[in-house]
């Protein structure tokens, strides 16, 4: 009970700490496209600058999990992961819960991440919403759901 509580606390303070630190930083990517009948939605997303170049992938987070849940990409790709789910999806290096694999730092040093550099959301994104992360090493890196750890998946940089 006490660890569940503790946890929540975590997960709370880095809302609102990451809201704080993101509020304003709203932007709709061109690869998602609005339908006429769809709400507007609040998207956070981090892009990488205008100079740096590489293929974009997406990957869809449902109810059951990442998919596809492995996927192949080169150095300087970058990977949008979108909350089709009905609950939160915080994305996040292995190995759950330090979250240390990508950056070498372990949750409560590298988040909030302004400069996404740790493979790491820092924030539950909630349905409709969305997180990219640009790749910038070699690796097999695998990673979570940090709201719920059992959906899991992988990223081969090659």
């Amino acid at each position: 009970m006490k660890k569940i509580i503790i946890t929540i606390v975590i997960i709370a303070l880095a809302l609102v700490g990451g809201y704080f630190l993101l509020k304003g930083n709203t932007q709709t990517p061109p690869s998602f496209s609005q339908q006429p009948n769809e709400s507007l939605q609040t998207n956070i997303i981090v892009q990488p600058s205008p100079n740096q170049s590489g293929e974009k992938y997406e990957i869809k987070y449902t109810d059951s999990g990442y998919s596809p849940k492995e996927l192949t990409v080169k150095v300087g790709d970058t990977v949008t992961w979108k909350n089709e789910s009905s609950h939160g999806m915080w994305t996040a290096s292995a190995i759950h819960p330090t979250h240390v694999i990508y950056s070498g730092s372990s949750l409560d040093e590298h988040c909030p991440d302004a400069e996404n550099t740790s493979f790491d959301e820092c924030k539950s994104a909630q349905p409709g919403e969305f997180w990219s992360f640009r790749f910038d090493k070699k690796g097999t890196w695998r990673y979570h759901n940090h709201v719920q750890a059992a959906h899991f998946g992988a990223i081969v940089t090659e």
